[in-house]
């Protein structure tokens, strides 16, 4: 109902009658002792949930998530080493690192299926996790409160990317520049701190969903980005990448459910990935 706005549009959803909700909201209030919603004459204005409701909704979605879970963990202890693993991952990884992992995850598992989802921001990433829509996600640091479990894969340094012939190298140098970056990436907050802090002001700062298309820009002059070096492709010969060594790095890691009882295939995905991030080719190196 809370969701829905209104008793009537909670009966459509879930196939009740209007009077059915109704009932069950009142069932639910003698069971807590006290209103849940507060009802506004009229009808004009939808029911809002009392500071009571509010509580006893956050423990509900907490136990239905935790009932994904369940059904989650059942169907893969049925589906033993087979069946389907679901993965949500960041762009980066996904193209830099997931490749090299599913090729050598089909020879060790070749019976399991391999389900890949993106994500474009942290929170729906964790809610796949939580809810068992995915059995593992990768992300970057920090993670937040939650039922997770974090393994750490790699260090990603940021670099400023340039046009080949273009003479910035220094954040310092962006002063009046166009800068370009990802949409929603939790590093925007940390670049735009370092250059308040150091006096520089870009022309205009720009984002964008798509790395590859960040990069486009760059290769054509339409500005310069910083970015976590493993959005970059380094073979690219129209761009440079310049080290920003006064950013930290951003930590890359496997994000599990906490509560989940880890199957085969679970295990060993980890393992291939934790393998792949420990080679020299996954930490990249700037030429």
């Amino acid at each position: 109902m809370v969701d829905e706005g209104s008793f009537a549009a909670a009966a459509r959803a879930l196939g009740y009658t209007q009077s059915g909700i109704s009932q069950q909201i009142f069932a639910l209030e003698r069971i807590a002792g006290s209103p849940l919603l507060t009802r506004h004459a009229g009808g004009r204005r939808p029911p809002e949930l009392t500071a009571a409701g509010a509580l006893a909704l956050a423990h509900a979605r907490a136990l239905l998530a935790r009932i994904s879970v369940t059904q989650a963990d059942l169907d893969a202890l049925g589906a033993g080493t087979a069946g389907e693993l679901s993965v949500v991952t960041i762009q980066s990884i996904g193209a830099r690192i997931l490749p090299a992992v599913l090729a050598r995850f089909r020879v060790l598992q070749p019976a399991v299926h391999v389900r890949i989802a993106e994500a474009f921001a942290i929170d729906p990433l964790l809610s796949a996790v939580e809810h068992g829509d995915a059995d593992i996600g990768f992300a970057a640091m920090p993670v937040g409160d939650g039922p997770f479990e974090a393994r750490r894969l790699l260090s990603d340094p940021y670099v400023l990317v340039t046009r080949k012939d273009r003479t910035e190298r220094e954040l310092e140098d962006l002063d009046g520049k166009r800068l370009l970056g990802i949409r929603g990436c939790r590093h925007d907050k940390l670049v735009e701190q370092r250059l308040l802090a150091q006096g520089v002001v870009p022309a205009a700062v720009e984002r964008f969903d798509d790395n590859g298309m960040i990069q486009a820009l760059v290769a054509a002059g339409e500005g310069v980005a910083v970015v976590p070096q493993l959005t970059v492709d380094l073979t690219d010969q129209r761009l440079a990448a310049h080290p920003l060594d006064e950013l930290p790095p951003r930590e890359l890691i496997a994000i599990t459910h906490r509560d989940r009882r880890p199957i085969p295939a679970v295990s060993s995905f980890l393992e291939v990935a934790t393998e792949a991030c420990a080679t020299p080719e996954a930490a990249g190196s700037l030429p």
